[in-house]
């Protein structure tokens, strides 16, 4: 390999991405590969994260303190940080987000040879949940995946773990809380499935992860081997 490469494993909840992914790290890890496996929101705690999390609950409890006059100079000013808060946290959290994919990612992509990088998620997966979480617009939306595309690497891999949200709601039933929430999640990774095939052409296949647990660990170790072995030869 004359480049690390990257394997990326995308999936709602319940999905399975986390038990395959490990698997696949296991595998090529026996074969004596060079291998690395990366939970992508192990970063969710970073200090950076701490910080706007505390800020944001101080700003919240603030402003919803202030309830007798909509007009008191102490209940605009609440409105006002809130309202910067909200504009500034997607920005911030973005930005921590790249300083940790340049570490994980970016350096060892450049200076990592003959390694192989197996994600729990990247960075679309955190741009397309601030997207909907704050209302980002399509265009918007669209124009992060390519900015982070020219800074990040694009994944060699990308294995979309499909399954129906009853599955996975029967999974994990305390998480999702309802029937509804789950369908509504997967609905969202369907449309981002279809956003990164479209972005990042060629490199994504689905696996549906409802049939023989067997069956799909070897479609998934052959397709990364593949990969691994045609980058070896070239």
């Amino acid at each position: 390999m004359k480049d690390a490469i990257v394997i990326y494993f995308m999936g709602m909840d319940g999905s399975g991405k986390s038990t395959l992914s490990s698997y696949l790290y296991n595998e090529l890890e026996v074969r004596s590969y060079n291998v690395e496996r990366v939970w992508w929101l192990e970063y969710e705690n970073s200090v950076l994260r701490r910080l706007l999390r505390r800020l944001g609950r101080t700003t919240v409890l603030r402003s919803g303190q202030r309830t007798n006059d909509s007009k008191s100079f102490g209940r605009r000013t609440d409105r006002l940080t809130l309202k910067l808060f909200r504009a500034l946290y997607p920005r911030l959290v973005l930005f921590d987000y790249m300083l940790f994919g340049l570490r994980k990612v970016w350096i060892p992509k450049k200076t990592g040879k003959k390694k192989i990088l197996i994600f729990d998620r990247y960075i679309y997966d955190v741009i397309s949940s601030l997207s909907r979480e704050f209302g980002y617009a399509e265009p918007t939306r669209v124009a992060l995946f390519r900015w982070f595309r020219k800074v990040l690497p694009v994944p060699d891999k990308i294995f979309l773990i499909d399954i129906p949200p009853e599955i996975a709601f029967a999974r994990k039933k305390e998480e999702f809380r309802s029937m509804k929430n789950a369908q509504a999640l997967w609905e969202f990774h369907q449309d981002l499935f279809r956003l990164v095939d479209r972005l990042v052409p060629g490199r994504s296949v689905i696996i549906d992860n409802t049939g023989d647990i067997e069956s799909i660990k070897k479609e998934i170790l052959e397709d990364a081997l593949s990969l691994v072995d045609g980058e070896g030869s070239q």
